[in-house]
């Protein structure tokens, strides 16, 4: 009903690292009503919410799209460098809604270095799959620096992605999550906390007044 009434007007993106938890973006979306979801670490199997863009291991992990709209041109990328001994390749979904082209981003974590310039990499892999025009780039980049989020930022800049929220982690002076928008305004925004260890977002894109 919430996804309905805002058809016209806005769109509701629901953005959440759900650290693996059974069930958690289902809850999510019965507490938000969110029309999009944009989630990290997903559990796929436990989930009842719609999720027909995603990109898992075969544990079931990883990013995923999920919307009360139709959803289209979906996409999967891998992070160019496995990390974790060699075991864990970071995963992003990216898919179109209404005519706007999201990117649920779980970027290269690369423990215990964070190595940014391969975070960079991964970045800029997603990059270069994008159709040009509007966009929202968002989740858990993984920016433990400030070093960290200014490599980033550059690199998505030159792509004419302005950085548009961040939330904070808790116990850490640097956010982790963040939204990057390219010719869409977002209105309301706000954050809260759940099960998962990430804070999440709730943001209001405004579909009235699409930049061009």
């Amino acid at each position: 009903q919430a996804g309905q009434a805002n058809l016209n007007k806005n769109m509701k993106v629901l953005i959440q690292n759900l650290q693996k938890r059974k069930c958690l973006a289902s809850q999510l979306s019965k507490t938000y009503h969110p029309d999009v979801m944009l989630v990290q670490e997903i559990n796929l199997s436990s989930e009842t919410f719609p999720f027909p863009a995603n990109n898992v291991s075969s544990m079931g992990y990883g990013t995923a799209i999920g919307s009360r709209f139709d959803v289209s041109d979906v996409m999967t990328v891998q992070s160019p460098y496995t990390e974790f001994g060699g075991f864990i390749q970071k995963k992003t979904t990216v898919a179109t809604v209404k005519s706007v082209q999201f990117v649920s981003f779980h970027g290269y974590n690369g423990q215990p270095f964070k190595n940014k310039e391969k975070l960079v990499a991964h970045v800029e892999a997603v990059l270069a799959v994008l159709s040009p025009g509007r966009a929202l780039f968002a989740g858990d980049f993984n920016t433990w620096t400030e070093e960290h989020l200014t490599a980033v930022k550059e690199s998505l800049e030159k792509s004419g992605f302005d950085l548009a929220y961040s939330w904070s982690y808790p116990g850490r002076s640097h956010p982790l999550d963040h939204a990057f928008t390219r010719g869409v305004k977002i209105g309301i925004s706000q954050n809260y906390s759940c099960e998962s260890d990430h804070r999440g977002a709730v943001l209001e894109l405004d579909l009235e007044d699409l930049v061009s």
